[in-house]
């Protein structure tokens, strides 16, 4: 999984017109069906998105972003493994 986390560089007014275009974007994580989990940073001067994929493709969907493309915001890509919550439901795995 991959923790993607975009830090604005431009003023929130540029964000929000780029924003439909942001969720829409055909080669994008959304459009791709590899968001788990997204949402904007407190206070908003950024957003993150949780995505399950392999890395290539989540790179390439992420570089296709029109926040990227624009100049917009930067973006962090991270990848871990979940370890929480456990998979067993006996509690076994962990840590």
């Amino acid at each position: 999984m991959f923790l993607i986390l975009f830090d604005y560089q431009v003023p929130l007014e540029r964000i929000d017109e780029l924003k439909d275009r942001h969720y829409t974007n055909p080669e994008g994580v959304f459009a791709r069906g590899l968001v788990r989990l997204a949402g904007r940073r407190v206070p908003r001067t950024g957003g993150l998105v949780i995505a399950e994929g392999d890395r290539a493709t989540v790179e390439a969907a992420v570089a296709s972003d029109p926040f990227v493309t624009s100049g917009a915001a930067t973006v962090e890509i991270i990848e871990f493994e979940p370890t929480w919550p456990l998979s067993d439901p006996s509690g076994q795995q962990g840590l």
